[in-house]
């Protein structure tokens, strides 16, 4: 009878131990399959980096060939991912290549971010902007005089050159030299009947505009990124052709600072600016105080979109010291707009203003080239 119980309590241990090794080898092989997957993903993710990295003209990385291809696809995967030590949580990663993404270069071209040091980016740009103003007034027609209006609609179209040239110690130098074509064409109305026409247009160069920018404060948990720019405008432009004002005539001095903070694939851009005009010839026009706030979207490495609220508050001019009632304006404009990369170096950029106030343009679109040279200068 001990014999028998013997043998059956060795029965059942050997039994036990050969179900706990097969369920051992079993989770053994969930795991292999696991790590398989795992490999299987990361090197498929690696080959969609180094795709979009030919797309856009970015040189692969290099690993050493000495080493196993799963181990280099981990460490080349975890370059490009990983977050590194001095960025926030949520930033943009990118290496020194991936600066060519269309959201990067958005974000250079509205001033959140500065070219390093020698990086040199011309870009033309060409705006159309079109303002519809109706003002009532008395109107003589033969020897009476009927209460009527005066509608003013103006098209413009202007030409401009933007230089930027990044500088040693985060700073930027940039250049803007514009043409301006003008046609301002005046309706006389009466009871709804127009009673008189005229069309005038002018062009000419307009002013000259000198910017210096500097990184103030880097991204960090809580805090943005954080730029300053100073920016003087000329009085070299022609303020008139033909009758049709061109605008210009007054030296300015602007004063602005830019936030940015980002979380992939999203950055939020602010700003606030001060404007003061020079007077001249008795005439002082009022300061401008404008703040700015919008969101820019990484649709894919190459195009991203772009909403922005714009506003602007300017005071009242000034002639000889007094004030003028009534020159005050308030210009409110909402921005959509994208931009997408045409080759290597080379972003189109599209967008459209739609003014929100009577001051404000009724409607303006713009279209650029922000064309980036490979080698520094410097």
């Amino acid at each position: 009878m001990k014999t028998y119980i013997r043998f059956s309590l060795v029965a059942f241990l050997l039994t036990l131990f050969t179900a706990a090794a097969q369920a051992q080898d079993a989770h053994v092989q969930k795991l292999e399959r696991k790590l398989q997957e795992r490999d299987k993903v990361i090197i498929e993710l690696l080959e969609r980096v180094e795709a979009l990295e030919r797309r856009v003209g970015v040189q692969p990385a290099t690993t050493d060939s000495t080493n196993a291809p799963e181990q280099d696809a981990v460490l080349t995967t975890e370059k490009k991912l990983a977050l590194g030590s001095n960025q926030a949580p949520g930033a943009i990663v990118v290496e020194e290549g991936a600066a060519e993404r269309a959201l990067e270069r958005s974000l250079t071209r509205e001033g959140a971010l500065l070219l390093s040091s020698g990086v040199l980016e011309v870009e033309p740009r060409f705006t159309y902007v079109r303002q519809e103003d109706t003002t009532p007034s008395l109107v003589t027609v033969g020897s009476d005089i009927f209460a009527g209006e005066i509608e003013r609609n103006a098209d413009g179209l202007t030409a401009n050159l933007a230089l930027r040239l990044g500088l040693p110690w985060d700073s930027q130098l940039e250049i803007g030299l514009p043409y301006r074509w003008r046609e301002v064409e005046s309706l006389t109305n009466v009871n709804y009947t127009t009673t008189g026409t005229s069309r005038q247009s002018g062009a000419g160069f307009g002013d000259i505009r000198v910017g210096l920018s500097k990184t103030l404060l880097r991204e960090g948990l809580w805090l943005p990124d954080l730029t300053g720019r100073l920016t003087w405008d000329t009085d070299t432009g022609e303020t008139n052709d033909n009758g049709v004002s061109l605008g210009g005539r007054f030296h300015e001095l602007q004063g602005s600072l830019t936030a940015i903070k980002r979380q992939d694939p999203i950055a939020f851009v602010g700003g606030l600016s001060y404007d003061h005009t020079f007077k001249e010839d008795q005439v002082q026009p009022g300061p401008i105080v404008a703040a700015n706030f919008g969101s820019f979207i990484a649709l894919s490495p190459e195009t991203s979109l772009r909403l922005l609220l714009s506003t602007a508050y300017q005071d009242k001019a000034e002639l000889s010291g007094e004030k003028i009632d009534g020159s005050d304006r308030i210009i409110g404009t909402f921005v959509v707009g994208g931009s997408t990369l045409l080759a290597p170096g080379t972003l189109m950029n599209l967008s459209a203003g739609i003014g929100l106030t009577d001051d404000a343009d009724d409607f303006s679109i713009s279209l650029s080239l922000p064309i980036r040279f490979d080698k520094p200068l410097f």
